[in-house]
């Protein structure tokens, strides 16, 4: 009998050491005045490779194209409503933007360094726009006019800075995904919520994802506890909410290729501070096309063409 509650006691210690069952609220807290600093980094990588072993000699053709951009600001509450909800203003404190097409490096901006400060894309820094955010980390813009003049003209440092302040741009930066709707805030360690989202563009054909976010683990003492949460995607039946920068994709010859993909994620989130620690999630997909030429040799394998989309996005607390 001892050794049975002896038993007992450990089992629930180990219980409450993992965080199982443990209840915490993941919603967004907004004190007001308060100013907290992130870095939101995307990153879209296109990989190309061509195989033709039937050739003499064989070849191979690669290349990568991508794009990064990693945008460091100061978020500060103007004002909070009776629901949670706040208006905050945003102030760029730095940007990294680089382009590459097919390995040559088209456009390529550190603003931590000295020669940046000449470009026309320099002229972002310390800018503000407001947005309003709920606490279910849904957001809408309140006021971005400033930013979007701040680099005028039609060249390469215009078009940059109005795509990364257009709305759609702002939405998705500060857009928290992996929290619960509204009501189903409070979570028990291994309870799921969905979300359903359109995929990044670039795809060959585009699609919705249902996203199933778990929460995995609670960490810390009561008023400092963290959470874990983790998510996978798969390709949703229900089309989400139409999305304007989604293009038309390749069409009916997206069905040439076969599909590889993987879509996972995880979040920590302060229960306490009510703020995102660190989120990341990962897209990615390869299309895979083989054909055997007529004249191909009995020892070769066919012609492969494989094509690559990785798309990661990135939030990060700086203090």
């Amino acid at each position: 009998m001892a050794y049975k509650k002896l038993s007992m006691v450990l089992t629930l210690a180990l219980l409450v050491m993992c965080g199982c069952g443990s209840q915490v609220e993941l919603a967004m807290k907004f004190p007001a005045d308060h100013i907290a600093t992130y870095r939101v980094t995307t990153e879209m990588v296109k990989d190309y490779r061509f195989e033709q072993p039937s050739a003499e000699p064989p070849k191979v053709q690669e290349n990568q194209s991508a794009t990064i951009a990693a945008v460091t600001f100061d978020q500060r509450v103007d004002e909070v409503d009776a629901e949670g909800n706040a208006v905050a203003t945003i102030t760029v404190k730095g940007l990294r933007y680089r382009l590459t097409e097919k390995d040559v490096t088209k456009y390529d901006f550190d603003s931590t360094d000295a020669a940046a400060q000449a470009k026309p894309l320099a002229k972002v820094i310390g800018q503000t726009y407001r947005i309003r955010i709920s606490p279910q980390g849904q957001v809408e813009v309140v006021d971005a006019e400033a930013i979007r003049r701040a680099v005028p003209g039609a060249a390469d440092d215009g078009r940059i800075a109005r795509s990364l302040f257009s709305d759609e741009s702002i939405i998705k930066r500060h857009t928290i995904m992996a929290l619960p709707e509204a009501g189903d805030e409070t979570v028990t360690v291994g309870d799921t919520w969905r979300r359903v989202e359109p995929s990044p563009p670039g795809l060959l054909a585009p699609k919705s994802y249902e996203k199933i976010y778990t929460l995995e683990k609670v960490e810390g003492a009561e008023g400092a506890q963290v959470a874990h949460v983790t998510m996978k995607a798969a390709e949703s039946p229900t089309l989400a909410a139409e999305d304007t920068t989604q293009s038309a994709g390749m069409g009916f010859m997206a069905k040439m290729f076969d599909t590889r993909e993987t879509y996972t994620g995880s979040m920590e989130f302060d229960c306490g501070t009510g703020r995102v620690r660190r989120l990341v999630e990962k897209l990615a997909v390869n299309y895979i096309a083989a054909e055997s030429p007529a004249n191909q040799k009995p020892d070769v394998g066919p012609d492969t063409l494989t094509m690559g989309l990785t798309y990661t996005t990135q939030v990060e607390a700086l203090n």
